[in-house]
């Protein structure tokens, strides 16, 4: 499969962006609030919001995968932060406590699929050594699929990586295979049967075109 697959998940995001629910909008200003309240607290992180929520196709009970993005001094070193780090533990119990009382009475898991280090990522860039680091790979993959939140605090990070082409090339054939074997799992196929059944349950018609697209996008083809 070529990286094609890639610019056909991002066009297929884009068209179920259209239908977003009410409870996707609510949740995207929740979680934007709750960064935004850690950084007055002296805490600055940053999310990118996958699965129902990255398409908009939301009910009450839709759980919530993500990937948080830290400034973590005490593991600066690290790509990611260990389990017992107590910034990683303080961010994660604020996030959910103010997004759980901000949607009350709404309920609904937070999980959390990775997590990555800014500051890791900052001096990774500065000393310009980003060649063969698969976390920086996960960075700007997660860019590309997900769904921001607080996008100013890392897209400078990205930017500078799409700037460095041979970055780029280690990036592009990496990506399309990450890309390829989510497509392969069931849970991801049954994740667009339950998308359309939402949109179907809103007295919607999903249009010819996206339904050629999603097709095209299941099938693999380029």
């Amino acid at each position: 499969m070529s990286k094609n697959i890639v610019e056909r998940y991002l066009v297929l995001k884009n068209k179920y962006r259209n239908y977003d629910t009410k409870y996707a909008l609510k949740r995207m200003q929740a979680f934007r609030l709750a960064t935004q309240e850690l950084s007055r607290k002296g805490y600055e992180v940053a999310l990118e919001l996958l699965g129902s929520i990255n398409f908009g196709i939301v009910d009450p009970t839709s759980d919530v995968d993500c990937i948080l993005l830290l400034e973590c001094d005490l593991h600066k070193d690290q790509s990611c932060c260990p389990s017992h780090c107590t910034n990683l533990s303080f961010v994660k119990t604020e996030i959910s406590k103010f997004v759980s009382k901000r949607l009350a009475p709404e309920t609904f898991n937070i999980d959390y699929l990775d997590t990555i280090n800014l500051k890791y990522v900052e001096e990774k860039i500065r000393t310009e050594s980003v060649l063969g680091d698969e976390s920086l790979y996960c960075l700007l993959f997660y860019r590309n699929i997900g769904r921001p939140v607080n996008r100013p605090l890392f897209i400078p990070f990205c930017d500078q990586l799409e700037e460095n082409h041979d970055f780029v090339k280690e990036i592009i054939p990496w990506a399309a295979e990450a890309l390829e074997g989510y497509l392969n799992t069931n849970q991801h196929r049954m994740s667009f049967n339950k998308y359309n059944e939402r949109i179907r349950a809103r007295g919607l018609n999903l249009p010819e075109g996206l339904q050629q697209e999603l097709q095209a996008y299941m099938e693999g083809k380029t």
